[in-house]
């Protein structure tokens, strides 16, 4: 009796002197962990991502890679920290903070989506700030129906409950949601970053087009990204004779009350026009410095005045959609009939899934070189109002 009973004295002591080894060991691995803890300002950002075009977007990253640094001028910088890897600590309050995967994205910005295809991350994408019936890319629209895109809400009224509930780890908005500043802070408070994309700042056409390199960062589509804005460069270059022309484009739509929206001497539509060989018609410097918008509008008055004389029109078929006939649009504005282009027929419609297809700009340029010359057949993003 005696020795069964030291045996289990024994076993009971071995048990303990395990337990105690074991978690001597846990709390050592413990101590060992926290001060391996990585201090953000111990990370060097020394590997600058290549961007030759555009102007709104910069990318640092680590030696390792595993920590990305992205800066959007004019809003919060963003890390983009790799898969499984630590979130370092003591990174600044005004940072937005991105853990990969990145697979439950929130796309207010319509511009975005056609990046996303590009580079096959539509899967990434899990809900929509679009309807579907406002969607004009067909694999956008075909997503929808099959439910693997549901629409959230747009910029100013999202469904909170339905993002939330989901897990959504990312929102990409355009600079629209500076309208509305309380759903950004209602998105954030949620646990859900916020990423302003300001594309559509581009002045080069070359630099909207180089956005998918942040887009390739983010859905790891790195190598894709980089190819496809390599092939859209090569496009450029083979362009036919983009020489100047001297000819002039009035780019334009006419509003719900009479007075005409144009783009700026400075967009990137006027930039397109100049690229391709053409002149854009309006070219006052001053213009372009009244506020940070692409557009203005004109009254009619200033508009006849202004673009009576071009040699070529394009109606922005984006806001109350594609005009087919001439009559239509003298209908709109009945002093067209004078314009230089409505007499020589040289007026064109941009196709409704134009500014959708961000990365068209190299065929919209083709486009414009091609009518430039006086070419109308085999347009890709244009369409000539008879």
């Amino acid at each position: 009796m005696e020795y069964c009973t030291n045996k289990i004295l024994k076993s009971i002591s071995l048990l303990l002197l395990i337990s105690t080894l074991s978690s001597c060991s846990i709390a050592k691995d413990q101590k060992k962990q926290e001060s391996e803890v990585l201090d953000f300002k111990s990370i060097e950002f020394s590997e600058t991502l290549p961007i030759t075009y555009a102007r709104y977007f910069s990318i640092k990253r680590s030696g390792d890679c595993n920590y990305s640094l992205v800066s959007i001028q004019g809003e919060k910088n963003i890390i983009i920290i790799e898969e499984n890897k630590q979130i370092p600590a003591n990174i600044p309050s005004d940072y937005v903070v991105l853990q990969k995967p990145l697979n439950k994205t929130y796309l207010v910005s319509s511009s975005v989506m056609d990046f996303l295809l590009k580079l096959d991350v539509l899967d990434r994408v899990k809900f929509s700030g679009t309807k579907k019936e406002n969607w004009y890319l067909d694999k956008a629209i075909n997503a929808m129906e099959k439910g693997s895109l549901v629409y959230a809400g747009k910029y100013s009224a999202p469904d909170y409950e339905l993002l939330y509930s989901n897990k959504t780890d990312l929102s990409i908005q355009n600079t629209m949601i500076y309208h509305k500043p309380e759903v950004k802070e209602k998105l954030e408070q949620l646990g859900i970053p916020v990423l302003v994309e300001k594309s559509s700042y581009e002045k080069n056409p070359l630099g909207k087009i180089e956005w998918i390199k942040l887009y390739g960062l983010l859905f790891d589509r790195e190598k894709e990204a980089a190819e496809f804005f390599n092939s859209k460069i090569q496009e450029f270059s083979a362009l036919e004779s983009p020489e100047h022309t001297d000819k002039t484009i009035a780019f334009f739509y006419i509003t719900s009350n009479g007075t005409i929206s144009v783009r700026k001497p400075g967009d990137y539509i006027a930039e397109s026009i100049k690229m391709a060989g053409g002149k854009y018609f309006l070219e006052s410097k001053n213009l372009e410095e009244e506020n940070a918008l692409s557009s203005m509008i004109m009254q009619s008055e200033d508009f006849y005045l202004k673009g009576r004389n071009a040699d070529i029109l394009v109606y922005n078929s984006t806001i109350d959609g594609m005009i087919t006939e001439k009559s239509l649009l003298l209908a709109k504005y009945p002093m067209i009939k004078d314009f230089s282009a409505f007499k020589n027929n040289k007026i064109y419609c941009t196709d409704k899934k134009f500014f959708q297809e961000t990365s068209g700009a190299v065929d919209f340029m083709t486009d414009l070189n091609k009518i430039l010359k006086n070419k109308d057949n085999d347009l890709k993003y244009l369409v000539k109002i008879q």
